[in-house]
């Protein structure tokens, strides 16, 4: 059984896996790296063999990405990787930027040396995932540092809410544009060192710096996927 590290003050905490997590993480991986790509279909027999698990553990674990947004995942028919439009981050962000600047304001409100382990580590596992150009490993440290954020929140409810949105800090892999994804991954891993700055400063500099964030990550979203909507057609005319 796999183990994940976890900060807590001057101790580390180790933190089992299960089956069924250890699986969603595998096939997670998978979607953020590119090897399988948006309204792929995700064969639970397949995925069961090539896992070395069974069949209930990976329908359970694609019913944990259904609930995240990363997959489809239709009743008695079959999975998919999920493919949004931009339509569709739209809607998305709109949720996202009523919820995160809470949750961080409520993070600040009970700010501690632990908090600031835990989401310093995802910062830095990021930062050292923009140097060795790792898509995957990046994305699922920025996903880890939202999710962490929910959780120290301490309000359940904010932390339930954000399974509904894990997919916004990579939204354009689900696009199925990879060549829209930014290119500076240091400098978007020291916008979410600004978030743990502001954080440590109180609520309302949480709240602030986060929304602006957020702002600019939806920003360059429409640009890079209506850049890469302009391209296509030019590049589907161009002789083989």
């Amino acid at each position: 059984m796999k183990v994940r590290s976890r900060a807590e003050g001057t101790r580390m905490k180790l933190e089992v896996l299960s089956k069924t997590e250890q699986v969603r993480q595998a096939i997670l991986a998978e979607i953020l790296s590119g090897r399988l790509r948006p309204g792929e279909r995700l064969l639970e027999a397949q995925l069961s063999k090539e896992l070395g698990v069974s069949q209930a553990t990976v329908n359970a674990a694609l019913q944990d990405l259904h609930n995240q947004g990363l997959v489809t995942k239709l009743l008695n028919r079959s999975s998919n990787v999920s493919r949004y439009a931009l339509e569709d981050i739209e809607r998305l962000f709109a949720v996202r930027v009523l919820l995160e600047p809470a949750a961080a304001a409520a993070v600040a409100a009970l700010w501690s040396r632990e908090a600031q382990a835990r989401l310093t580590a995802q910062v830095d596992a990021m930062r050292q995932a923009a140097r060795s150009r790792d898509l995957a490993a990046f994305c699922l440290a920025d996903y880890e540092f939202h999710q962490e954020i929910y959780r120290l929140s301490g309000n359940s409810f904010l932390a339930q809410a954000a399974e509904a949105i894990a997919a916004a800090p990579f939204a354009y892999v689900l696009c199925d544009h990879l060549e829209a994804l930014p290119t500076d991954y240091l400098a978007l891993a020291e916008d979410h060192q600004k978030i743990i700055d502001a954080i440590a400063k109180g609520p309302d500099e949480a709240a602030r710096e986060t929304r602006v964030r957020i702002q600019k990550w939806l920003d360059h979203s429409r640009r890079a996927l209506k850049q890469a909507a302009a391209k296509r057609p030019a590049m589907e005319l161009e002789p083989a």
